[in-house]
């Protein structure tokens, strides 16, 4: 099972991607917890877009700001990344309207 760790200590997974090569599988464990959390976002993103609802702020990777970024504009939202958290090394991100929103 994949252990994390961060500030607090260290945590498992409730549950394993057994397709990752940590679990025996042929996928790089980073590159799909990555394309797990792009695949959450556009889910999220697409239902508050059909809604015309803002996203809440989240702390995200820092490394996922710019593929957040392109999600975020293909349903119409702008990101406003924050400064990195140097205790956890995550980076707020805030979302807004798009360019051409006359909102």
């Amino acid at each position: 099972m994949v252990t994390l760790e961060d500030a607090e200590g260290s945590y498992e997974l409730a549950m394993p991607f057994v397709l990752t090569t940590s679990e025996g599988g042929p996928y790089d464990d980073q590159a799909f917890a990555a394309g797990m959390a792009c695949g959450q976002l556009w889910v999220e993103l697409r239902d508050l877009a059909v809604h015309g609802a803002t996203p809440r702020p989240r702390y995200v990777q820092p490394e996922y700001v710019p593929q957040f970024d392109l999600i975020a504009m293909h349903y119409g939202y702008t990101i406003t990344p924050g400064p990195v958290d140097e205790g956890s090394g995550w980076q707020r991100i805030d979302f807004g309207p798009g360019y051409d929103d006359p909102a």
